[in-house]
C-alpha cells in the first residue's frame, strides 16, 4: 500500500506549495545569513536589513521560474535537478549583488552573506526534495512489510548487466515495487566489479553467481531471480544465462526496452518472461506488408481451416487490413465458434460469416464460395500430425488431397482473383503419407496457375510454428507441469521454427508479391526458416526456463522415431533450385510442374479407392503422383534405410 497523505490535493496544488516552499526558503537563507553577520539581535534594529530581505525575497519569486524548478515531480528529483538549483541560486545572488551595489554601493550588506545565502539555499531547497524522493522510495523496511506490519512475499532479484535499464529498474523498485529486493548487480566487465548503482553493489560475474547465490541463502535472502537488464543480449548469451542460473534454481527474466520503461511514469516496469524464441536465436523477420492491403482492402476473403493455429492467426491479419467480408469455413464447431468471437470483440466493424464445412464436402465447399463469391481464398485447412496420418492414410488423402483440390477447383468456379495453399517442409522428399498428400496439393496448385484459368494459384511452404496445436512444445510444457519426463523421440531429430504470426504475416506477404510478380507463375514460395533447432534442445531450454535442471530435474527420455518421421526436414526438393525474391525472409522454388490432366485423373483414381476404403490401393496412386515419395516407399519395402512404416506397405 502506497504512503498516504492524510489530505488530498490537486496535482496543481502540489506545484504550488513547491513554489510556496521556494520563496520561503530564499527569506529564511537571506535572513539566517544577515543574523549571522549582523547578530541576530541587531537585525531588530535596521529596516535597512529588512529591506533587503524582502528585495532578495522578491527577486528569488521572480527568477526561480526561469530556471523550472517546479516543472517536474519531487518524487523524481535528481542530480539534474540539483543542478538547476545551483544555477538558479548563483543566478540569483550575482544579480542581487550587482544591483545592490549599483544602487547602494553595497551598504548593510556584508560580503559574507550571499556566500552563507548561496550554502543555506542550496540546502533549503535541494534537502527537502531529495528527502520526499526516499520518502515516496520508502526504503528497505517498507519493501518488506506493508502497513499494517505483516511481511509480504518477496522476490530476492540480482540484476545481470551494469546498466541504464538496470539503473531504471533499481529506482522504480524503490519507488513502486513491492515484494522486491534487489541485492545486487552481476556484470562481467572488469571495471565494473564492485561499483555501487544507487547502493547496489555488482557482487561479481556470471561465473560468480554459484558464490553469490550461497552468500544470499546465509544472509537469509535466498536469490528467487535473476534480471537480464542489458538492452541487447544475443541468444548465446541468454542461453548461458539460462545455464548458469537453472542449477541453482533461479528464474531468469527480462526488462522491457529502456525507450518503452521510460515512459512508464508511475505504472512499475513489469518484468518479462524470457521465451523460447529468445533463447534458440530465431530472429523474427518484421515486415511491411503495406503491398498486402491491395490484395486484401474492400475485398471478401475466405479462410478455410479457419480456427486452427495458423488459420486464426491469419484471420486476425487480414481483419487489420479492412476487407469486406470474412468467410470463415472450418470443420470444427468450437474452433469456428472461437475465432469468431475473437472477431467480434477485436474487429466488430468487420462483416464475418461462419460456415461449419469440411474442405472434403466438394459440393458443400462448392455452394458455400457460389453463394459468397470470395475473391481471395487462403487454404489452411489440413491433417497435419504425421502418425495420425499414417495410421489413417484415407482420411489423410481426402483431406490435404482432394480437399486442397476441391477449394482449388471451387475458387476457380466462383472466379476467385487469388488462391493461396499452405504447405509444409514434409512435402519435400517425403517420407510419409502426410508430406505426400501436401506435395500433390502443391502439384496441382502448380499446375493450375499454369493452366490461366483466370485465378491466380501460390503455394507458401515453410517449417514447424512455435505454439501451434500440434507443435512439440505444448507437448513439453504439458509434460513439465507434470514433473516429466519430457519425451524426445531421438536425440538428433531437428525441425525448422518460427512463430505463428511471423509465419502468418510471410504467408499474406506471399500472396501480395505472387499477385504483382507474374514471373512467379506456377513456383512455389518458401519462407527463410533459418536454421533447423535440434527437439532435444528444445526440451533442454524448457526445462532451464522452469529453473529446474535437465537430465538431473527433469529427465528427458528418447522414444524412438516414429511412422513416416524423419530425422531431418527439408525446404527444397529433389530438382528444385533456389531462388531470391529480392524480399526479407522470401524465397522460390522452381520444381518440375505436372500435368493438369494427369494429376485431375489420377485424383479421380484416388477417389475411387477411397470410395471402396482400400487404403493400399489409395497410397499406390499416391506414390506414382508423387514419384520421390514412391521412391521411398520401395526402398522401405526392400528393406532400404528409410524412416517409414506407412499402412499398405
Amino acid at each position: 500500500m502506497q504512503p498516504r497523505l492524510p489530505f488530498s490535493l490537486p496535482r496543481g496544488s502540489f506545484r504550488s506549495l513547491g513554489i510556496v516552499h521556494d520563496v520561503l526558503i530564499a527569506a529564511i537563507a537571506i535572513s539566517l545569513s544577515m543574523g549571522l553577520a549582523f547578530g541576530f539581535t541587531a537585525l531588530f534594529g535596521y529596516w535597512q536589513i529588512w529591506s533587503l530581505v524582502v528585495a532578495f525575497t522578491l527577486l528569488s519569486a521572480a527568477m526561480f521560474p526561469l530556471f523550472s524548478l517546479n516543472s517536474g515531480a519531487w518524487r523524481y528529483a535528481s542530480l539534474l535537478d540539483v543542478l538547476s538549483i545551483v544555477k538558479a541560486v548563483t543566478a540569483i545572488n550575482v544579480v542581487f549583488l550587482v544591483g545592490h551595489f549599483i544602487l547602494f554601493r553595497g551598504l548593510y550588506l556584508p560580503r559574507s552573506s550571499l556566500v552563507m545565502t548561496w550554502f543555506i539555499m542550496i540546502v533549503g531547497l535541494g534537502g527537502p526534495r531529495l528527502a520526499y524522493r526516499l520518502w515516496k522510495e520508502r526504503g528497505l523496511s517498507a519493501r518488506f512489510f506493508d502497513t499494517s506490519g505483516i511481511r509480504v512475499p518477496t522476490e530476492n532479484v540480482v540484476l545481470y548487466g551494469f546498466t541504464d535499464n538496470a539503473d531504471l529498474f533499481i529506482r522504480d523498485a524503490r519507488r513502486s515495487h513491492h515484494g522486491v529486493h534487489i541485492v545486487g548487480l552481476v556484470d562481467d566487465k572488469a571495471k565494473n566489479q564492485g561499483r555501487h548503482l544507487h547502493g547496489v553493489k555488482v557482487l561479481g560475474s556470471l561465473a560468480d553467481l554459484p558464490e553469490i547465490a550461497r552468500r544470499a541463502e546465509l544472509s537469509a535472502t535466498p536469490l528467487t531471480q535473476l534480471i537480464v537488464a542489458k538492452g541487447h543480449v544475443s541468444p548465446p548469451e541468454l542461453s548461458e544465462v539460462v545455464e548458469v542460473a537453472a542449477p541453482l534454481k533461479i528464474a531468469v527474466k527480462r526488462l522491457p526496452d529502456i525507450s518503452r520503461a521510460g515512459d512508464l511514469g508511475d505504472t512499475p516496469i513489469e518484468v518479462l518472461p524470457v521465451s523460447l524464441e529468445d533463447l534458440l536465436g530465431r530472429r523474427e523477420i518484421r515486415l511491411d506488408i503495406g503491398e498486402v492491403s491491395g490484395l486484401i482492402q474492400g475485398r471478401c476473403i475466405a479462410v478455410t481451416g479457419a480456427g486452427g493455429s495458423i488459420g486464426s492467426e491469419l484471420v486476425a491479419q487480414i481483419a487489420s487490413f479492412g476487407p469486406s467480408r470474412l468467410l470463415l469455413v472450418d470443420a470444427g464447431e468450437f474452433n469456428l465458434y472461437s475465432i469468431g468471437r475473437r472477431m467480434a470483440e477485436n474487429f466488430p466493424n468487420v462483416p464475418v460469416v461462419e460456415r461449419v464445412a469440411d474442405v472434403r464436402q466438394r459440393e458443400r465447399i462448392m455452394t458455400t464460395f457460389a453463394q459468397w463469391r470470395p475473391e481471395v481464398i487462403f487454404h489452411a485447412a489440413a491433417l497435419k500430425h504425421v502418425p495420425l496420418v499414417e495410421e489413417n492414410p484415407l482420411e489423410g488423402i481426402e483431406t490435404n488431397l482432394l480437399g486442397s483440390r476441391n477449394v482449388a477447383d471451387a475458387a476457380l468456379a466462383c472466379g476467385a482473383m487469388a488462391f493461396v495453399m499452405v504447405s509444409t517442409d514434409k512435402a519435400v522428399n517425403p517420407t510419409n503419407v502426410m508430406g505426400a498428400t501436401k506435395r500433390a496439393a502443391e502439384a496441382y496448385c502448380q499446375a493450375l496457375d499454369l493452366a490461366g484459368g483466370g485465378t491466380r494459384f501460390m503455394t507458401v511452404r515453410f517449417g514447424n510454428v512455435m505454439g501451434s496445436a500440434g507443435s512439440v512444445i505444448p507437448l513439453f510444457q504439458s509434460q513439465l507441469g507434470r514433473g516429466g519426463p519430457l519425451t524426445v523421440t531421438h536425440p538428433d531429430i531437428e525441425r525448422f521454427f518460427m512463430t505463428i504470426p511471423e509465419a502468418s504475416r510471410l504467408i499474406l506477404h506471399a500472396a501480395g508479391h505472387g499477385i504483382a510478380d507474374r514471373a512467379a507463375e506456377g513456383q512455389i514460395f518458401v519462407l527463410d526458416m533459418g536454421r533447423p533447432i535440434r527437439i532435444v534442445e528444445l526440451a533442454e531450454r524448457l526445462i532451464q526456463l522452469a529453473g529446474l535442471r535437465p537430465h538431473t530435474d527433469i529427465a528427458i527420455e528418447f522414444t524412438g522415431l516414429r511412422k513416416g518421421e524423419k530425422l531431418y526436414e527439408e525446404l527444397f526438393g529433389e530438382g528444385e533450385t533456389r531462388e531470391d525474391t529480392g524480399l526479407p525472409g522470401l524465397l522460390i522454388a522452381r520444381s518440375r510442374v505436372s500435368d493438369l490432366s494427369f494429376l485431375r485423373s489420377r485424383f479421380e483414381a484416388v477417389e475411387r479407392a477411397l470410395g471402396d476404403g482400400d487404403a493400399a490401393r489409395a497410397v499406390e496412386i499416391l506414390c506414382a503422383i508423387v514419384p520421390e515419395y514412391g521412391r521411398t516407399r520401395i526402398a522401405a519395402t526392400n528393406g532400404g534405410p528409410v524412416l517409414l512404416d506407412a499402412p499398405g506397405a
